[in-house]
């Protein structure tokens, strides 16, 4: 039995441990907190940079309507019940705020692709609406992209990527530099309390900002960061950039990128970035990087080598129908087929052959075929005159090769 002198010492007890608890559970719910508002703010970036990049590629990627582009995607993120009106004074306001934003340094962004090296490649001179040559406008042509093959670039590297010619400026092809690539950077606010500007101060010190030192909360020491091995000076002004008021707001920099393919022909301009001055540059290689061009080494298609039957047979499922120089029938490989005796057909190769010479072969999924043959599904103009060798797995008939 507990005696009148204990249950006085145990009284306070609780109290003490909910005193010693609280703060650390309220860190944890408000770092719960302002990370799920960042990752909000990271969604709705990530809407406004496709805005903007859809903005681009309709207008030839002019920074004047990446911008309107980039403001009308941030309206529902700034919306308030406070600046509700109608669609037009949003966006005014929306594009004030971002020129703003700009200024004071806590919005950024900037084209990553198509670079100036992408127009040295393949830029050609703009057509007025009678098809005159615009000598004082260079663009990459963004029509007949089916054919695009048909045109190279000023110079190329010695091998092609999966026979498509590389520009030796830009490691690009021409389908890479009708690429439009942005990329945004933008500094979100930290508005839960005790959180935000914790987290902020340990990001200024990990990234150089700001000399390391120890911070302490009352009797707590919260420890001293470590500057990282490659900080990002990028950031630095977004930590403490100002708001409209002019009063310091420590951010969080959120970096985010988005690509489309140009809906017009890019056009060069004093915003067409260095392919070295971006941080994200290459072709269809992707980020880093890249080889320079002397050592470019691309993967190859593989053409099989020999002749006869053995060289010409065909090596994965679907119908396949050749036909050799003679016209006559050549190899033919039809999967569950029947012929009219009701037994099954077997392939056969070189039947009308003299030599073991084998018929060439159009297939329609991915096969292997001899040296006159195709990869791939591909059917190249040596073996059928009346087609156009344009890559993927289907062919088209030249307009007016055909009589």
């Amino acid at each position: 039995m507990r005696t009148p002198l204990q249950a006085h010492r145990v009284r306070g007890t609780a109290v003490l441990e909910s005193l010693i608890a609280m703060p650390i559970v309220l860190l944890l719910g408000f770092g719960v907190l302002q990370w799920a508002l960042l990752f909000h703010a990271r969604a709705a970036l990530d809407h406004a940079l496709l805005e903007a990049a859809r903005a681009g590629s309709v207008a030839q990627a002019m920074p004047v309507r990446i911008d309107a582009g980039l403001a009308r995607g941030l309206m529902p993120y700034w919306a308030h019940p406070g600046n509700a009106g109608s669609p037009a004074a949003a966006m005014a306001q929306a594009q004030v705020r971002l020129a703003f934003g700009r200024s004071a340094g806590w919005i950024f962004w900037q084209q990553l692709s198509p670079t100036r090296e992408s127009f040295a490649d393949w830029g050609e001179p703009a057509l007025n609406a009678a098809g005159l040559p615009i000598l004082d406008q260079i663009v990459i042509p963004n029509d007949n992209l089916q054919w695009y093959g048909q045109r190279k670039p000023k110079q190329s590297v010695p091998e092609p990527r999966h026979r498509d010619a590389v520009g030796k400026q830009s490691l690009q092809t021409l389908n890479d530099a009708n690429l439009l690539k942005l990329e945004l950077r933008y500094g979100v606010p930290m508005t839960v309390p005790l959180i935000g500007r914790f987290a902020v101060w340990v990001m200024r010190i990990v990234d150089g900002c700001d000399s390391a030192q120890a911070l302490r909360l009352g009797a707590l020491d919260m420890g001293m960061p470590q500057q990282q091995a490659n900080p990002r000076q990028w950031a630095c002004p977004m930590y403490l950039a100002p708001d409209e008021s002019g009063k310091v707001v420590p951010r969080w920099p959120i970096r985010t990128s988005a690509t489309i393919r140009m809906q017009t022909p890019a056009l060069l301009g004093g915003h067409t970035p260095s392919r070295m001055q971006t941080p994200i540059y290459g072709g269809s290689l992707g980020a880093g990087v890249v080889d320079a061009a002397d050592g470019f080494r691309s993967i190859g298609y593989r053409q099989p080598s020999g002749s006869g039957a053995a060289g010409n047979r065909a090596g994965a499922s679907g119908p396949s129908v050749g036909a050799d120089a003679a016209g006559n029938r050549g190899d033919q490989s039809v999967a569950g087929s029947q012929p009219e005796g009701g037994q099954p057909e077997q392939s056969q190769s070189g039947q009308s052959g003299q030599s073991g010479q084998s018929g060439q072969q159009a297939t329609t999924g991915q096969s292997e075929v001899g040296q006159n043959g195709v990869s791939q599904g591909n059917v190249g103009s040596s073996s059928f005159p009346d087609r156009v060798q344009i890559g993927g797995d289907r062919s088209f008939s030249v307009p007016g090769i055909c009589s």
